[in-house]
């Protein structure tokens, strides 16, 4: 049934990274740094799951301005996988041992993003960096953790779909 304790678990787990498409995961901050060319920048690049985005003060508009400098689509495509296995999940209420499998490989496919966005991290900032000839550290954001949680309130959900399916076989057992 859908008003089961595992639904609301995995129904955060889908808000959680839901919002990882849109709040950024990491900053790469190189306003007032001075370039190998002598010209101070004003630049600053945010790192999301759908790729990095750039916010510069042009000096024609006399306003920020912003843009996607790099895309990375694998790993918006994995995350949207995941949300797509979120919402699996929850329809397969009346399966309870493939909702538990499922549940598995959500959260194998939750490790992954940190491999695909750190992968994407150390390749872009790196270009950056030596395309502006400044090298800064990477400010990485709370919301790095999601997937961390999401993973926790995955496994409370397999938890809780195995206590469902114990019960199921109890009473199968007494008829």
């Amino acid at each position: 049934m859908l008003q089961r304790i595992q639904t609301l678990y995995i129904a955060i787990a889908f808000a959680l990274t839901f919002l990882l498409l849109y709040v950024p995961m990491a900053d790469l901050d190189m306003t007032g740094l001075t370039s190998a060319a002598g010209t101070v920048l004003a630049e600053k690049y945010s790192y999301t799951a759908v790729g990095v985005k750039q916010y510069f003060t042009d000096p024609n508009f006399n306003g920020p301005t912003s843009g996607y400098l790099y895309h990375s689509v694998a790993l918006m495509i994995l995350v949207i996988l995941i949300l797509l296995i979120d919402i699996f999940i929850i329809l397969l209420f009346k399966k309870r041992i493939l909702q538990m499998r499922v549940c598995v490989f959500n959260i194998m496919l939750n490790v992954g993003i940190y491999a695909l966005f750190f992968l994407f991290v150390m390749k872009t900032s790196s270009e950056i960096s030596s395309s502006v000839g400044v090298s800064t550290p990477m400010n990485y954001h709370l919301s790095l953790i999601f997937p961390v949680i999401s993973c926790g309130l995955t496994y409370l959900a397999i938890r809780a779909i195995g206590k469902d399916e114990a019960l199921v076989r109890s009473l199968d057992r007494i008829r």
